[in-house]
């Protein structure tokens, strides 16, 4: 019995269910995976826009790939097309070729299904409908391109054609529908048995009213073409009554769907919340059931490994995090500022403590835009960017629920504005709500990343250069190891700059080693670079080192929200990095002046570093005994307002 012989269906009858029963015989998966939601979008671009062009499809789908498949795409879409030619051309009825289709495509999911067979007929019939969406803006440039080919008066077929617009709108429709209904994370919440069921024999049904519809679709426009003027009248009024027949039950079809699917996806939400909640606050045998729940989503291999250990993009399982401190960075979907990417790359790679610990952590990226909508731009962003950075990421962000991104924003505190690394231990556990100012300060030095581990640092820690400059540049790094004496500046005011270094080139002039570095957040207005363009002092502000300038005050923003979270500890350090970025915050010129060998760190600021360097002749001579750091600061203790 065919479905479109009556308005509905129910289960109460026999017939019914029998032909249920078949459309399910059909199926048949074995694991065949492909990007069902990226491949409708190509698919809309083609049937649905008046401007398109059927190359988009394989330009939008060319990424596509189907996992567990030794046919490419290409090669399953081919295969499909000859298959709808050869049916359409054949005596059988619409019924027995629709369940012939559904048998060729038994492989793959539901979601794929309705898919591989809209991109079939894009494919095959994409030309000629762009034609149809051409004509009514342009009519000239339709009948100049298909005069050999189609009617010269289109407007015959004007009935015809709103009706297949609409079939196709409508099955696309659905198609969406199936694809939200089968990325809802079944594995980790299960669906009232009723509502499972009913919405699941909407979704048999729907696939194959858009199996069938395809079929019409690609008939009558390929009948277009095979038939002459004279013909296509005779059998323009057959056509529109078959189409006008079909497309409301399957309108009807559609709102049921969307109806019963988003009472699924309201109750699937609802119940992943409160699971989140209750497994977040308990300890487990091991950390797989949390990142699980919070990366609920139908792909079985969730995330991606870009890093340079990884060479190439990587698949990577739930698995492989069990046991591990996981870190879930969130932030937007443009990620964060590159001089932050810089140092978070630098602080968790490629050093000592990281190397010493192996891969016992890993950083996860999980990007949540303002909305909870995708636009193509920032899926096309988030490609971009995921596959530069050196950590793991979410390889579908998109399709995270939107219960997850709720438990993010609201019990992890996420504002958009303000990115997190939330730390995980292997057991599942938040140990640190915000382990971002850890790891900009010591980088893997501070795993697990956990809030008691951040107490400790801090009561371990000694303000140092070595320690303000950790992370900053190796090669700055290097030289505070290797015990040169560093001079370390800043400030807005570009006279007093050019008498600041005047006066060090005459000290060095005078047989003293030291390392001068300029360290400043703001770059100089152009009214003042212009005014020293022509002198040395221009050389002070390019690209490179203020890159090399914002990560330092990155580290000591960092630091300074770092110590205010941790009570009772680091008060000096405290002293001494709020110092800093208040000189910094109101433009003041400042030194500080220190080496890897001494304790003592000297910090002065505008006129007393000039009237400090004046006094040259007076320490110069106690440079060789007690070492510059130590020289400078007996010499000038009792001129020293600011020092320490």
């Amino acid at each position: 019995m065919d479905l479109d012989e009556k308005d509905g269906f129910s289960l109460e009858s026999s017939e019914d269910d029998f032909l249920i029963r078949k459309i399910v015989l059909t199926h048949d998966p074995d694991g065949r995976y492909l990007d069902s939601e990226l491949l409708l979008q190509a698919v809309e671009n083609v049937m649905c826009s008046a401007a398109a062009d059927v190359s988009d499809l394989y330009n939008d789908g060319a990424i596509v790939e189907v996992v567990g498949s030794e046919e490419s795409l290409e090669q399953i879409i081919y295969k499909i097309s000859c298959e709808m030619l050869l049916k359409c051309s054949a005596e059988s009825d619409l019924h027995t070729k629709t369940m012939v289709l559904l048998h060729m495509l038994g492989k793959f999911t539901w979601d794929a299904k309705v898919v591989l067979i809209l991109v079939a007929l894009a494919t095959s019939c994409g030309e000629c409908w762009l034609i149809k969406q051409m004509y009514p803006y342009n009519y000239f440039a339709a009948s100049a391109r298909l005069h050999e080919q189609y009617p010269s008066d289109l407007n015959i077929l004007r009935i015809q054609l709103k009706a297949l617009r609409m079939l196709v709108n409508t099955m696309v429709e659905i198609a969406k529908y199936v694809i939200k209904f089968e990325n809802l994370p079944m594995k980790e919440v299960h669906l009232d048995n009723e509502a499972m069921a009913l919405t699941k024999t909407q979704i048999y049904i729907a696939t194959y009213r858009i199996f069938k519809g395809s079929l019409e679709f690609y008939a009558q426009t390929t009948d277009y073409i095979a038939m002459n003027q004279e013909k296509i009248s005779q059998t323009t009024t057959i056509a529109a009554w078959g189409l006008s027949y079909m497309v409301p039950r399957l309108r009807r079809l559609c709102n049921d769907i969307i109806k019963q699917v988003d009472l699924c996806h309201d109750q699937i939400e609802t119940k992943l919340y409160k699971n989140l909640l209750d497994i977040s606050g308990k300890p487990h045998r091991d950390n797989r059931e949390v990142i699980q729940m919070l990366f609920a989503v139908k792909d079985e291999i969730p995330l991606k490994d870009c890093s340079s250990q990884a060479q190439c993009m990587e698949q990577v399982n739930i698995s492989e995090l069990e046991k591990k401190v996981v870190i879930i960075l969130v932030s937007t979907p443009e990620l964060l500022p590159i001089d932050q990417i810089q140092l978070l790359e630098q602080r968790t790679h490629n050093q000592h403590y990281r190397k010493k610990i192996g891969r016992s952590y890993e950083i996860i990226w999980v990007p949540i835009p303002t909305s909870n909508t995708w636009t193509s731009f920032q899926k096309r962003s988030f490609n971009f960017l995921s596959n530069s950075l050196p950590c793991l990421c979410i390889r579908k962000p998109w399709l995270l629920n939107s219960a997850v991104l709720n438990f993010i924003r609201q019990e992890w505190n996420y504002k958009k504005q303000h990115p997190l690394m939330v730390a995980l231990d292997w057991q599942g556990m938040v140990s640190n709500y915000n382990a971002m100012d850890m790891v900009c300060i010591w980088g893997a030095k501070a795993f697990p990343f956990s809030t008691l581990k951040e107490k400790e640092l801090w009561k371990e820690q000694n303000w140092s250069l070595k320690f303000l400059l950790d992370g900053v540049d190796p090669l700055l790094l290097k030289w505070v190891e290797e015990g040169r004496n560093i001079f370390l500046y800043g400030g807005d005011d570009l006279y007093w700059t050019g008498a600041f270094t005047s006066r060090m080139d005459e000290i060095r002039n005078a047989g003293l080693n030291f390392e001068v570095i300029n360290i400043d957040k703001k770059r100089p207005s152009e009214s003042a670079f212009n005014n020293l363009a022509s002198t040395d002092q221009a050389n002070l502000y390019d690209p490179q080192k203020l890159t090399q300038s914002n990560k330092l005050w990155l580290r000591l923003e960092s630091m300074k929200r770092s110590i205010l979270r941790v009570e009772n500890t680091a008060t000096k350090i405290l002293k001494e990095v709020s110092w800093l970025l208040e000189m910094n915050e109101n433009s003041k010129s400042w030194v500080l002046i220190g080496n890897e060998i001494s304790e003592d760190v000297i910090k002065l600021q505008e006129m007393e570093i000039i009237e400090c360097l004046d006094r040259f002749p007076v320490w110069k001579e106690n440079v060789g005994n007690m070492g510059l750091v130590m020289a400078i600061k007996t010499a000038n203790k009792p001129h020293l307002s600011g020092g320490s």
